[in-house]
C-alpha cells in the first residue's frame, strides 16, 4: 500500500493511530511513488522520506519506489544508500518529470537488484563497476544513456531477461550481441536519434519497437526463439529502404504475434514492383495480425490487398486493424476521402486468396466509407470460418460523415447487405467506441501506452 494510504488508515479509529508506523517499520514495499509527492513542498518531501526512512527497521526490502520533487542531489544519493543497504531487490527511481539527475555510486552498490527502472536521470560508470550480477529486468525512460555505456552495462548483466529503452535520445545504435544472454523482451520506444539496431539473441521471445522511420537499420541474427513482434513507424524513403526493410520481414516469417504499420504495407506493395526476391513471404506460424494504418493514405485498401498477398498467413486465426485518420476530422475532408475512395475501389481487384483458419476480425475506428466496407466484404467472402466479425466505430463518432439518426443502424444495414452477399455465418456487432477491451490482441497495451 502506498505510505500516504497507509497514514490515512489512522483516521478510522484511535486505536489504528499508530499501527501504521509498526506495519511501514517492517514492510518489505516501500511506495514513495506520485501520490505520496503530490501536495508536498520540495522542503516538505524531502524532510517527510527522511522521517519515514529513520521508522524503517527491517533488515532487507524487496521493493523501493521514489519520485521526487526538485531536492539536492545529496538527498536523492542517500536514499538510494539507503536502498542499497537495506539489499534491495526491486528499484523505482522517477525523476522524470523534473530537472535530471546524475547518478554516482550509490546506484552500483544495489549488488542484490533484480528489477532496476530509471527514469530522468543520467549517471556513470564507476571505474570499480563489476555489473549487476543478479539484474533481470531494466528499464530506462527519457534516461541520458549513450552507446559505450548501453554496451558495457549490457556486457555486465549475465542474467537480463527483459530490457526496455524508453524516449532515451542519447542513443544511436541498439547493438544487442549476446548468444549467451537469456534476454527474452527486448523493447526500443520513441529513441528518436536510434539508426541502426542489430540483435544476436537466440533467446528473444519478444520485440517492440516504435520509431520516427521504420528506415532504421534492423539486421537480425539467430532470433529463432522470436514470437511475437511489434513495429510502428512512419518512412522517408520507401525505395531506398524498400529492400531493407522486406529483409527484415523475411527475418520475422516464422513469429506467432505480429503487429505492422502503414509503412510496412507500403514497403511490401512498393516491394512487389521492384524485384526483390525476398517476395512472396509466407508467415508459416502466424497466428495474429495487427495493421496500424492511417486512413488518410489513398491507397489503404491497396496496401492492404497486397500485403495479404505477398505475405500470405495460411494459419492466421485472429486479425486487428486499427484504422486512424490523421489530418482528416472535418465532414468535407471526410467526404472527399469517401468520394475519391469509391472510385479508386471499383478498379482495385481482390487478390485470389483464401482464409481457412481466420475466426475473428476486429476493426477499430470503422466509419463505413467506401473502401472500408469494400475491406468488410472481402473479409467476408475470404475467410470460409469466420465466427466473429466486430466493427467499433470512430471514437468521434459517425455522424461526422452520415447526417443520419440511426447511424449505428445504417451501417449495420449495408454490413448485413454483404454478409448476404457473401453468404457468411459469421456474427457481425457494429458499436460505438468504447474502452471495453474484451476482444483485443496481445499487443493491445503496447500500442494504447505509446499514444
Amino acid at each position: 500500500m502506498p505510505l500516504n494510504l497507509l497514514v490515512r488508515t489512522s483516521i478510522l479509529s484511535s486505536k489504528w493511530r499508530n499501527m501504521w508506523k509498526s506495519i511501514w517499520a517492517y514492510g518489505t514495499a516501500l511506495d514513495l511513488g506520485v501520490e505520496f509527492t503530490s501536495g508536498q513542498t520540495p522542503e516538505e518531501f524531502v524532510t517527510t522520506v527522511n522521517r519515514y526512512l529513520q521508522l524503517h527497521k527491517a533488515k532487507e526490502i524487496q521493493i523501493f519506489r521514489f519520485s521526487f520533487l526538485p531536492c539536492n542531489q545529496s538527498d536523492a544519493e542517500k536514499w538510494v544508500e539507503f536502498a542499497a543497504a537495506k539489499r534491495v531487490k526491486e528499484l523505482h527511481i522517477d525523476f522524470k518529470q523534473h530537472v535530471p539527475y546524475k547518478f554516482l555510486n550509490s546506484i552500483f552498490d544495489c549488488d542484490c537488484i533484480t528489477h532496476l527502472n530509471l527514469s530522468g536521470g543520467d549517471f556513470r560508470l564507476a571505474s570499480n563497476f563489476k555489473g549487476f550480477t543478479y539484474l533481470k529486468t531494466l528499464h530506462l525512460s527519457d534516461f541520458g544513456v549513450t552507446d559505450a555505456l548501453f554496451e558495457v552495462m549490457l556486457s555486465n548483466c549475465p542474467l537480463l531477461e527483459e530490457l526496455s529503452l524508453r524516449s532515451c535520445h542519447d542513443l544511436t545504435r541498439v547493438k544487442v550481441s549476446a548468444p549467451d544472454l537469456p534476454l527474452k523482451r527486448l523493447t526500443v520506444f520513441k529513441c528518436c536519434n536510434v539508426n541502426e539496431i542489430m540483435i544476436f539473441a537466440p533467446n528473444l521471445r519478444s520485440f517492440h519497437f516504435d520509431g520516427s522511420f521504420i528506415d532504421t537499420s534492423m539486421s537480425f541474427k539467430n532470433i529463432s526463439s522470436l514470437v511475437d513482434v511489434f513495429v510502428n513507424g512512419t518512412s522517408g524513403d520507401f525505395y531506398r529502404r524498400g529492400r531493407d526493410w522486406i529483409t527484415v520481414l523475411h527475418h520475422l516469417k516464422h513469429v506467432k504475434i505480429l503487429t505492422l504499420c502503414n509503412a510496412s504495407l507500403k514497403h511490401v506493395y512498393c516491394g512487389q514492383y521492384s524485384r526483390i526476391h525476398d517476395l512472396p513471404i509466407t508467415f508459416h506460424n502466424l497466428q495474429e495480425l495487427q495493421l496500424l494504418v492511417d486512413r488518410s493514405a489513398r491507397c489503404f485498401l491497396l496496401y492492404t490487398y497486397s500485403f495479404f498477398k505477398k505475405c500470405p498467413s495460411p494459419y492466421l486465426e485472429k486479425l486487428f486493424i486499427e484504422l486512424s485518420y490523421t489530418n482528416v476530422d472535418d465532414i468535407s475532408g471526410m467526404r472527399a476521402i469517401d468520394n475519391r475512395a469509391m472510385g479508386i475501389c471499383l478498379k482495385i481487384e481482390t487478390p485470389d486468396i483464401t482464409f481457412h483458419h481466420l475466426k475473428v476480425i476486429k476493426i477499430n475506428g470503422f466509419r463505413g466509407l467506401h473502401d472500408e466496407l469494400y475491406l468488410v466484404k472481402f473479409f467476408l467472402e475470404k475467410s470460409i470460418v469466420l465466427e466473429k466479425l466486430v466493427l467499433v466505430a470512430h471514437p468521434k463518432g459517425l455522424n461526422t460523415l452520415f447526417r443520419k439518426k440511426n447511424v449505428l443502424g445504417y451501417l449495420r444495414r449495408r454490413v448485413l447487405l454483404l454478409a448476404n452477399v457473401s453468404s457468411s455465418t459469421a456474427h457481425i456487432s457494429i458499436c460505438e467506441y468504447s474502452d471495453d477491451r474484451s476482444l483485443a490482441p496481445v499487443h493491445d497495451e503496447v500500442y494504447h501506452d505509446k499514444k
